[in-house]
């Protein structure tokens, strides 16, 4: 039985400790550096952003894990994206990494780096190797929520989490924390997003934390954007004693469920704490031909400033959402579609029927609520989450930098 864990994060599963630090980075004050430590070194695996234009960090990261799948340890800073940053914000991350792994008594390059913050200036390193001592001494296991503040930027709310399942070996447990407000709309991953689990797990059980990236963090959006430092890492430290591989059937179908709770929550949580927003959407594709193009659909429907304005306006506004559909290159029928908002029924066989209006209206007023688009020409379903686009959206990216 999955066990949500009060005030759970990344430092909920044995073994993991963590701490945070203002090293000054950012102008506000605020803690802008972070920690994450496995007692020994975990399992590691991480997907990164597809734009293009890759930030330093992850450029690093990439060429640790490329033939090594294990990390010690991860250092976050928030305030200052070192993106666009070429061979000096390179050498940054790397001496960012090398001064905790010396610290810390690691070996050489077991350390990740990730960053988040304002694109185009130079990392601040006398405050960084200013700050790595006081991060190294401050290790506890208690710091999840310290760990999980010091990470934000735009974010208006902390993101952390935490379950626990039982095993006829012991307790297994799954952490997790991200950040995420703005310029989400990612391919692979999202902003930045940290699991952490004391469950031992072998190397091909990559490909099943990539597919369930794909109905978490890519199933979200905000803006349509997708950031330059976009990462999801995943610790497995083994440290409960209790390995993947010596799971019966029905409990690693428990883990995996564990896991993607935790995944699929956090995401949400992304999208629910948009920049501006004032309503969280569940967009819902149901009958298409294959889960992918249902993904695909309620991704593309996500991210129309149409619809996402609608949303604001709590305008049921049933043609923008299929005219959204028809646009996202998937497979579907017109005259086969049916629309709901809520559970009310606004459109069957794709055209607009006769519905109960005041039931109508008090479905858009909800802070949340699903959209769901019926293709009927399949049996695969999918959801993508985003939120409303409201004028304080503008008013913080107008004045991102100033």
């Amino acid at each position: 039985m999955l066990t949500m864990l009060k005030d759970g994060g990344v430092c909920s599963p044995k073994g993991f400790t963590a701490s945070a630090y203002t090293a000054g980075i950012k102008a506000s004050g605020k803690p802008d550096m972070a920690l994450l430590k496995s007692e020994k070194a975990a399992r590691c695996f991480a997907v990164f952003t597809t734009n293009k234009v890759k930030a330093a960090p992850v450029l690093y990261d990439k060429s640790v894990l490329e033939h090594a799948h294990f990390a010690s340890a991860v250092v976050v800073n928030s305030g200052n994206a070192n993106a666009c940053t070429g061979p000096q914000g390179l050498a940054d991350s790397e001496r960012t990494a090398t001064l905790v792994e010396e610290q810390l008594g690691l070996a050489p390059r077991s350390v990740l780096v990730c960053s988040t913050g304002v694109i185009g200036h130079l990392m601040p390193m006398d405050k960084v190797e200013a700050a790595i001592p006081h991060l190294v001494k401050g290790l506890h296991a208690g710091a999840s929520d310290e760990f999980g503040t010091a990470i934000l930027t735009t974010d208006r709310v902390k993101k952390s989490l935490a379950v626990e399942i039982e095993t006829s070996m012991g307790k297994v447990t799954v952490g997790g924390c991200c950040k995420g407000s703005g310029m989400i709309h990612p391919n692979m991953a999202t902003m930045l997003a940290f699991i952490t689990t004391d469950l031992g797990l072998p190397l091909d059980f990559f490909a099943e934390f990539r597919a369930d990236i794909s109905d978490s963090f890519n199933a979200i959006t905000v803006d349509g954007d997708t950031s330059t430092n976009d990462t999801c890492i995943l610790l497995a430290n083994g440290v409960s004693g209790i390995k993947y591989e010596d799971l019966s059937i029905s409990e690693k179908s428990e883990f995996r469920a564990a896991l993607m709770t935790v995944m699929k929550e956090l995401a949400k949580d992304i999208a629910r704490d948009g920049e501006g927003a004032t309503k969280f959407i569940e967009i819902r594709i149901e009958k298409a031909e294959s889960h992918a193009e249902a993904l695909k659909m309620a991704r593309f429907i996500g991210t129309s400033n149409l619809a996402k304005c609608a949303m604001f306006g709590e305008d049921p506004n049933w043609g923008r959402i299929l005219s959204s559909a028809g646009s996202s290159g998937v497979n579907m029928v017109a005259e086969q579609t049916d629309l709901y908002f809520g559970d009310v029924k606004v459109l069957e066989a794709g055209r607009p029927i006769a519905c109960d209006q005041k039931k109508l209206e008090e479905v858009v007023k909800q802070k949340e609520y699903a959209v769901t688009v019926v293709l009927n020409i399949g049996e695969a379903s999918a959801s993508a989450y985003t939120c409303d686009l409201s004028y304080e959206y503008v008013k913080i990216n107008a004045e991102y930098t100033t």
